[in-house]
């Protein structure tokens, strides 16, 4: 039997007497893309923050890869292989778009911090790996013509681009995209959508999170639908589509 990438089980997130989050359970398989979908409201942020480490969760299980990391700071979750980008771009304008990546791969190095000044530490081989690493991503994020322009002056689809490239920088396992789709015009979501398909090509599973209803449909393997914090369905993108208590959710229920 196969581990499933990201398992949670039963996850619960409450605000003093405010469930958010009520007993949701759902697994993200190895290559395969999930979609988190819902109405303004239903617990999809607070799910994303707590599968991360932003929020501590109130009871329930998240497990990575097999073990448990419900109780880890996010950097610790994330050198374990769960990187996540936001709903709005996180960059530094300053740098190149090279060295914004560079930066996430810093997760990952095994070189001694110092090992650059002083040349103490160092694993051989490390730096050109990373720079190939650096390399694929440009080429896979489509972002190799603005590699060497500063992030600011770059436009803010490639900005949403870039913060996807410094997360696989961190060599994830699974990738949790926060509405990815967000500010982006019909052109620009058709190359997200390529994007999406590809990073599961590579074998990194993806949890995208998003209100664009066309890119779930057509990127996802399968969708989980809640509503007030709670699961009310889950599915392949043809069942979510019919799901009468998923219309209902969105387009409110017949009288």
């Amino acid at each position: 039997m196969t581990t499933a990438i990201l398992q949670v089980d039963r996850l619960c997130k409450s605000f003093g007497g405010v469930h958010a989050v009520r007993e949701l359970s759902f697994s993200v398989e190895p290559g395969q893309i999930l979609g988190l979908i819902g109405p303004n409201g239903s617990g999809k942020s607070t799910t994303v923050n707590a599968l991360a480490g932003v929020f501590s969760v109130t009871s329930g299980e998240i497990l990575l890869a097999g073990g448990h990391i419900q109780t880890l700071p996010e950097y610790e979750r994330v050198s374990m292989g769960l990187a996540r980008t936001f709903q709005t771009a996180s960059v530094f304008s300053e740098f190149t778009v090279r060295e914004q990546i560079r930066l996430g791969c810093n997760v990952t190095l095994h070189s001694h911090p110092l090992s650059s000044v002083f040349g103490i530490g160092r694993h051989p081989g490390e730096d050109e790996a990373v720079n190939q690493r650096i390399e694929d991503i440009l080429e896979l994020t489509g972002l190799v013509a603005v590699a060497d322009d500063t992030v600011g002056t770059i436009t803010a689809a490639e900005q949403r681009f870039l913060m996807i490239a410094s997360a696989l920088a961190a060599q994830p396992k699974i990738l949790l995209l926060d509405e990815p789709a967000a500010g982006l015009v019909s052109h620009e979501r058709k190359v997200l959508s390529h994007l999406i398909k590809a990073i599961r090509d590579t074998g990194i599973s993806v949890l995208v999170i998003e209100h664009h209803m066309a890119l779930i449909m057509e990127v996802c393997d399968r969708i989980v639908v809640l509503n007030f914090g709670s699961k009310i369905a889950e599915g392949t993108p043809e069942e979510i589509r019919n799901d009468q208590a998923v219309i209902d959710a969105y387009l409110g229920e017949a009288p």
